[in-house]
């Protein structure tokens, strides 16, 4: 039986760019144990597609001009059948000649166009499995406001927050930040809309703190989230696995942080040891180097409460494959609210599956298994409409045309 070919697709034109490629690494890693044929797709930070199998190690990464030039740059065109294949641009010494014609789209994108949809929809168009979300969730879930609403709309609380566009910002600053300290008052929280991994993200206490963090936050996306803080806050996440309804939860987590609100360096530079496996030591630790207590010290009420949440707001944003929801908790009151999901989450979330008894090579095969069932639910359904309207069109000429 032939194995499959399965295109791992990482990197991306977004500031989560190297905890991308962490991400996909491990995940090839993992799928090869399952006897797949994996291919590493690279997209770089210039937005160029690469194969090459140097991709496969990460400390090639640490001259990325010289690893490129060993790869062969590639485009993408519809395979035969439900396949993608890659096709050489450039054919030279190091360069493949041939076309790689992939059975699955394994994404291991962090933010930007990879996770928000957009590359999705490429794969719909090309008629590839791809792992993870559809379009819809996937743009959903990466726009805060949004997946916000989505959760108020099914019942799943959130914290009070205010949205602010660079262009109403730039206009009238001063009423905008009267707005936001009437609204919500201080401590807040400040992040861009559409962007992970903590980046651009602050806690002010003030109006001219407020004024800093919402000039950081516009220098990575046009729309700015400012939340009221969560006084006594602690935050609790959960993983979800599964498609739609058909789902179930992680164990959770509370990750541990040094400056209140969790950082990219709480998440991807700490040198705390919480949920390793050996797929991942050799390919950088990843969100699996957060300081980090598995299972979250909760109570069985907190923790049958937070997840129902998670399982509601999957099922809200009709998510697949395997997602992150993180919650925020007020330690005093046990009060929770949603915060925000991951579509594609750091390190797939190995992390939370493995004390559930799903080990890392196993989550991704799963992965992969929902990917090719979804795209056969998908496109069992009718895609075309049988009449020959452009004939009857051509026989009596369009309106308003000489015939």
């Amino acid at each position: 039986m032939a194995r499959t070919q399965i295109g791992v697709f990482f990197g991306g034109q977004s500031p989560e760019h190297e905890v991308s490629v962490i991400t996909g690494l491990q995940a090839a890693a993992a799928l090869s144990t399952q006897g797949n044929s994996v291919v590493p797709v690279y997209v770089s930070k210039a937005g160029r597609w690469y194969v090459g199998d140097q991709l496969k190690d990460i400390k090639a990464f640490g001259d990325v001009p010289k690893l490129l030039s060993q790869c062969a740059e590639i485009t993408l065109a519809p395979g035969p059948g439900r396949s993608l294949a890659l096709i050489p641009r450039h054919r030279g010494r190091f360069k493949t000649n041939r076309e790689i014609v992939l059975d699955v789209a394994f994404l291991a994108f962090h933010g930007s166009s990879g996770e928000n949809g957009s590359v999705q929809g490429l794969c719909e168009t090309m008629t590839v499995p791809y792992t993870g979300s559809g379009v819809a969730a996937s743009a959903l879930g990466m726009n805060k406001v949004l997946s916000k609403k989505a959760c108020l709309f099914v019942g799943v609380p959130v914290v009070d927050w205010v949205e602010v566009s660079e262009s109403s910002f730039r206009n009238k600053e001063e009423a905008e930040l009267t707005r936001i300290e009437t609204s919500l008052g201080f401590p807040a929280i400040v992040k861009p809309i559409s962007l992970g991994s903590s980046i651009g993200i602050a806690r002010v206490e003030n109006c001219a703190e407020l004024d800093a963090a919402i000039e950081e936050a516009l220098r990575y996306d046009a729309h700015v989230l400012v939340e009221k803080c969560v006084p006594n806050l602690r935050e609790i996440n959960a993983s979800v696995l599964g498609d739609g309804v058909d789902s179930r939860v992680s164990v959770l987590e509370e990750p541990l942080g040094t400056e209140g609100v969790l950082s990219f360096k709480d998440k991807y530079m700490n040198d705390s040891s919480g949920g390793k496996t050996s797929s991942s030591k050799s390919m950088g630790e990843g969100m699996a180097s957060l300081g980090r207590v598995i299972p979250a010290p909760v109570t069985e009420d907190e923790a049958v409460l937070i997840r129902e949440m998670a399982l509601k707001v999957f099922a809200a944003l009709d998510c697949s494959g395997v997602v992150r929801i993180d919650f925020l908790m007020d330690a005093i009151t046990g009060e929770v609210w949603f915060n925000e999901i991951n579509t594609i989450p750091g390190s797939l979330s190995f992390y939370l599956w493995e004390p559930a008894g799903v080990p890392f090579d196993s989550l991704v095969q799963t992965l992969v298994d929902l990917a090719i069932h979804r795209f056969e639910e998908r496109t069992r359904r009718v895609r075309s409409y049988d009449v020959n309207l452009l004939a009857e069109r051509s026989a009596k000429g369009l309106k308003g045309s000489k015939s």
